[in-house]
């Protein structure tokens, strides 16, 4: 019985001994950690349009200059002629005491009454005002002759004033060149009183000018003359150019816009850009960088080999060398690989004068996420 006792116990600690070496075991061998295999992440190259660009407001506004003073006394009645509108031969300008003044072209600016006593290159001005509204027929001839005079009285009959057969000084107003887009001088207005000499028109430029003004801090970052600029006028996009540059006395440069071939940037009446004295602001992108189209991947696609040349990794691991168009801050335009291939984006090294990594370095290619 005791021998039994005893072998039991012996086993016992054969046993204890045992179990105490494998929890050691455990306790002093580190575990094994599995072999982490980084996934490769996949982007599908796509035609798209890189350029970079800076946001600023273009500033629009007619631009006029002092055209013809009146030769008449009195007070205005109306001003007919609208602010910005285009006037033409024997148009009715404004009232003054109820006569109508009108415009006729002419370099002789109106001095003198006419009637058929005088000649000269003032009545050649008139007859050819006259031609132009249909009262008289033949040449301006500069003589004040008896078909003048006749001229003269249907012109008139057709104003609705006295018919005298005589222009009065006051009557007409001569201006250089016509048709010409006018508005009158702050003063005129009606219930104002006029005095001979006393300016009345201003003509103005055809279409509006457009500036773009550039602060100190700016001034790095804008392209210089001839960079493209887009203008947001009303609803369309209008395509401009900078074609001077000045610096302002505060520092700042200022810009003058015009179309890429050298003309206004609204080849007609800038609807857009309501015509008064004030200026109008108008949204402009600056392109700093030309826009490229063409096969677009992201920057971290690209890697450059210790060579300079720059490559993308296919979703195979094999390498393709690309030019770079094109970049902005995100994305590359390049060649030498076409849209619908997938390339591996990188995590590290990308953009960096670094060897160009083998294939087998590149891990496996997995699912394609959304880009």
């Amino acid at each position: 019985m005791r021998r039994w006792s005893a072998v039991a116990w012996v086993v016992a600690l054969v046993v204890a001994g045992a179990a105490g070496w494998t929890a050691g075991r455990a306790t002093f061998v580190p575990p094994q950690a599995e072999e982490a295999v980084a996934a490769v992440q996949l982007f599908t190259v796509a035609e798209d349009t890189v350029g970079s660009s800076i946001g600023l407001t273009a500033v629009a506004q007619w631009v006029s200059a002092p055209l013809v003073g009146g030769d008449v006394a009195g007070k205005v009645t109306s001003l007919v002629a609208a602010p910005g509108a285009v006037v033409d031969q024997g148009d009715v300008l404004l009232t003054v005491d109820l006569r109508p003044v009108v415009v006729a072209a002419g370099e002789v600016p109106a001095f003198r009454s006419l009637d058929p006593s005088i000649e000269g290159p003032d009545v050649a001005q008139l007859q050819q005002m006259l031609i132009a509204r249909g009262h008289l027929t033949g040449t301006a001839d500069g003589r004040f002759g008896s078909s003048t005079t006749q001229a003269v009285r249907a012109w008139q009959k057709a104003l609705g004033v006295p018919v005298t057969g005589v222009v009065t000084l006051g009557d007409v107003v001569f201006v250089p060149e016509l048709p010409v887009r006018v508005t009158f001088e702050d003063e005129v207005v009606v219930g104002a009183t006029l005095a001979p000499g006393d300016a009345v028109l201003r003509a103005v430029e055809p279409t509006p000018t457009f500036t773009l003004r550039v602060s100190p801090d700016q001034r790095s970052v804008v392209p210089e003359v001839g960079a493209l600029v887009r203008l947001m006028l009303g609803d369309a996009m209008v395509d401009a150019v900078i074609g001077s540059a000045r610096t302002a006395d505060d520092g700042s440069l200022v810009l003058t816009l015009s179309a890429p071939d050298g003309g206004p940037v609204c080849p007609g009446p800038c609807d857009a850009i309501p015509f008064d004295a004030q200026e109008h602001r108008v949204p402009a992108t600056v392109l700093i960088t030309p826009e490229v189209t063409g096969p677009a991947v992201p920057l971290s696609a690209l890697a450059t080999a210790a060579g300079g040349a720059a490559y993308v990794t296919l979703a195979d691991g094999s390498r393709t060398a690309v030019t770079v168009r094109a970049q902005d801050g995100s994305r590359a335009v390049v060649d030498g690989i076409a849209a619908g291939t997938s390339v591996r984006l990188f995590s590290e090294g990308t953009g960096a004068d670094v060897d160009a990594p083998s294939p087998d370095e590149a891990g496996p290619a997995t699912t394609e996420p959304t880009p």
